[in-house]
């Protein structure tokens, strides 16, 4: 009767072990999944960040802005020029205000992913008219 009870106890606590490695797993796999995601959204923010400091450092110094952007595969539409990426969708804003001194060329480098803007970038420049 006694080596029963002792096999039952061994069964049981076999079991509350098990069940500690399955709820130490299903955390851990958790975790390793939210750490995955984070990776992937900053790797996202990165590229799309270098490529839009990239993009508004050569309006700056374009001449011709809406040429720029079709060479770089953007479709304007309404004054505004997008373009399909991946993961994201890069939008620019060009609003040129002009007046009897010159130029003022003002342009707004947006970002969205999933719908959801990560960040915008101002970029602006003055042209003396000759």
């Amino acid at each position: 009767m006694k080596s029963g009870s002792r096999s039952n106890a061994l069964l049981v606590e076999l079991l509350i072990v098990v069940m500690f490695f399955m709820l130490t797993t299903t955390v851990l796999l958790e975790v390793f999944a939210k750490a995955n995601s984070f990776s992937s959204r900053s790797e996202l923010l990165t590229v799309s960040m270098v490529e839009a400091q990239n993009l508004a450092d050569q309006l700056y110094s374009a001449e011709d802005a809406d040429a720029l952007l079709q060479r770089k595969g953007f479709t304007a539409e309404n004054g505004l020029w997008s373009k399909e990426e991946k993961k994201y969708r890069m939008e620019v804003m060009v609003k040129p205000e002009e007046d009897e001194t010159g130029i003022f060329r003002r342009q707004e480098v947006r970002v969205y992913s999933n719908g959801e803007m990560i960040y915008s970038l101002p970029c602006s420049r003055w042209e003396v008219k000759p």
